[in-house]
């Protein structure tokens, strides 16, 4: 029978194989994201990691030990995915030239609070608008060069972070390359001549009744339905002619399908703000960014994120935002997304992301940008 040092021993022999092996994967990784750079390719390839991942697991042999191996390797594609990232910024202004054929998308129909940002952030476009149903279908239109950039949601004031989009960031390897902060002005809008006590259905977006709850609290008689989008509830009132039914959206909404605002600004905040980013497949740093931010997953150590904070601090740079979001099939592990002052650009940013980025198990620079005014 084997003694415990033996075991050691052969662990010991193995550990120093698995090392090496690493060592010579993340060399070719590092000439990968070079040829991917190279070719403006995004670094993520969730076809190849799932072929990779389906090719291994035939090759355990003890199936009890099967989804522990391939969770290990899901690891190794994130660090070698972060090792690619890091040499990937390319300086390229962010917002087009007056002359350019820039496409653009949002999520929503004409009328939603994200075409509204758009429109705000670009101004007149000469290349279409597009629009999306989900969040998803935006990014993937991005990937695949439907449109050049994305606009998405990821902060509000009254409700706070939209998590559905920071995780699609981080999925979907897109870039931050601005942002803008757009008031929000819900309004309760129905029919012409209708009247808001004899509402009995209510469509909106799940955030829009949240941003409502106070005046909603007082229509107790009125049933809340959730819509994909505040727009979505305005388009419907106005197709079923109902006027026991209304919506929550903006005055735009209303205009664009013929409706009527029944009671202007409802929303329970008077400062209530969402903070849209906009997104691209490669990575462009605008010449006046002052903002940069980051996801991360911190060592198992105690300290660990001490450490990294200390990072910062000793480059006095501050950070402004941090949200964290449940990494997928590990319990109790945590992606962190940080913004800070500054761009990488920035020598000492520079130095706090290498030291940040070295006591981190996987970290990604998710873009430099011009912190976005209030529309």
């Amino acid at each position: 029978m084997n003694t415990l040092k033996a075991c050691r021993n052969e662990i010991d022999g193995i550990d120093d194989e698995i090392a090496q092996l690493l060592n010579r994967r993340m060399a070719i990784s590092e000439q990968v994201g070079r040829i991917k750079a190279a070719k403006e390719r995004v670094t993520r390839d969730p076809q190849r990691e799932a072929e990779i991942l389906s090719r291994l697991s035939g090759k355990v042999e003890n199936g009890a030990y099967r989804d522990r191996i391939l969770q290990i390797m899901r690891l190794v594609f994130e660090s070698s995915r972060s090792l690619q990232d890091s040499g990937r910024s390319v300086v390229k202004p962010v917002r087009p030239n007056s002359d350019d054929m820039i496409t653009a998308g949002y999520c929503g129909i004409p009328g939603s609070f994200g075409e509204s940002a758009l429109i705000h952030y670009f101004g007149e476009l000469k290349g279409p608008i597009e629009n999306y149903p989900t969040f998803s279908l935006v990014c993937d239109a991005v990937l695949k060069e439907e449109i050049r950039y994305g606009i998405l949601p990821v902060e509000n004031t009254t409700t706070g972070g939209i998590k559905e989009v920071y995780d699609l960031i981080r999925q979907k390897d897109l870039y931050i390359t601005g942002e803008i902060c757009l008031p929000i002005i819900h309004n309760l809008i129905g029919l012409p001549g209708a009247s808001p006590e004899a509402v009995e259905e209510i469509f909106s977006h799940p955030q829009g009744l949240e941003q409502c709850e106070m005046y909603l609290s007082g229509l107790k008689s009125a049933r809340l339905i959730p819509m994909n989008n505040t727009a979505f509830g305005v388009r419907h009132v106005a197709e079923q002619k109902n006027p026991a039914f209304a919506a929550i959206g903006g005055e735009r909404a209303a205009k664009l399908y013929g409706l009527e605002i029944l009671m202007p600004s409802i929303q329970s905040s008077t400062v209530n703000t969402t903070r849209f980013v906009i997104l691209s497949k490669i990575q462009e740093v605008q010449a006046d960014a002052d903002s940069t931010s980051v996801v991360l997953t911190t060592r198992h150590a105690t300290g660990a994120l001490y450490d990294i904070l200390g990072c910062f601090a000793k480059e006095r740079v501050s950070l402004f935002r941090i949200e964290s979001r449940p990494v997928p099939d590990r319990p109790w592990e945590y992606f962190i997304f940080m913004d800070l002052e500054g761009s990488i650009a920035h020598e000492n940013v520079q130095r706090a992301l290498a030291g940040v980025q070295s006591q981190c198990a996987y970290f990604k620079c998710l873009g430099s940008y011009q912190r976005g005014a209030t529309a």
